[in-house]
């Protein structure tokens, strides 16, 4: 008895240790695998210094003198804040979530693969201006600079038991396919909305409905856009029933259907 007793404390003990190294370990690689806050980092490519200041919520500020500076500077950002996401993304345009999560990805792969999205994007990237293409092509330097400048691969990849690959210019490119996937459907019925509320209703209710945009959106190119006024009724009476009857008031519906006695909280049945 003794000796099982000394067995299972043993064991215990053991275990124990095992669970605090485990512990220990996954600790130390998630706090490697933290943005860099604080200090300085040199890279290659840079014309000048640029500061990064994050704010009490951690959102930075990125300040240079010129534009492709500040585009690696916020490649490095991205790369140390959310360089897995940002995976996912240029993975799910290509067709390429299987390589990294498995199996399971493949009837997503193989339903974008058609596209042949990544031929794309590079075919974009080789066909854009210069001045553009530098821009592209310092994030994506950028990118890589803040992953390699990770005392660890984030945590996701440590979990899936892989490895980031390298960021390209064409990355970036496929990003932006990934979200025109994401938000399109896949059965046209938004369009085909559209396209009868087009057919059927009054240009303001349309534009009232599916506005291009209100002021909260900032455009890049043009005028600020306007929120549209609510139509009237002499551009769309909501009282009118479709079927071509006259209108019906509502409030003289409401007196003549009353039947609680004239109490005014009792509930009316509305037969309109």
């Amino acid at each position: 008895m003794r000796r099982f007793l000394r067995f299972v404390v043993i064991g215990l003990a053991a275990l124990v240790l095992a669970l605090a190294g485990a512990a220990y370990w996954v600790r130390s690689e998630l706090r490697a695998s933290l943005p860099i806050v604080n200090g300085t980092v040199r890279a290659r490519g840079l014309q000048s210094a640029v500061t990064v200041e994050r704010d009490a919520l951690g959102i930075p500020t990125i300040r240079g003198i010129s534009r492709a500076d500040v585009a690696r500077a916020t490649g490095f950002v991205h790369a140390q804040d959310r360089l897995f996401q940002m995976d996912l993304a240029r993975r799910r345009a290509a067709g390429e979530l299987a390589a990294l999560v498995g199996g399971v990805a493949l009837p997503l792969d193989r339903q974008v693969r058609v596209h042949r999205f990544r031929d794309q994007a590079r075919r974009t990237v080789a066909l854009m201006a210069p001045r553009d293409r530098i821009i592209l092509e310092a994030y994506a330097a950028g990118v890589n600079r803040g992953l390699a400048a990770l005392d660890s691969r984030p945590f996701e990849y440590l979990i899936l038991r892989q490895s980031p690959a390298p960021w390209t210019a064409e990355d970036s490119v496929l990003v932006v396919l990934s979200m025109f996937v994401t938000l399109q459907d896949p059965a046209g019925e938004y369009e085909s909305t559209l396209a009868t509320m087009r057919d059927v209703l009054p240009a303001e209710m349309l534009e009232l409905l599916a506005p291009r945009g209100t002021e909260w959106d900032s455009p890049i190119l043009g005028a600020p856009f306007t929120t549209p006024q609510v139509p009237g009724p002499e551009v769309y009476n909501l009282r009118r029933k479709r079927n071509g009857k006259p209108e019906i008031d509502l409030r003289q519906e409401r007196e003549l259907t009353r039947h609680d006695g004239g109490n005014p909280w009792a509930p009316i049945r509305c037969d309109v």
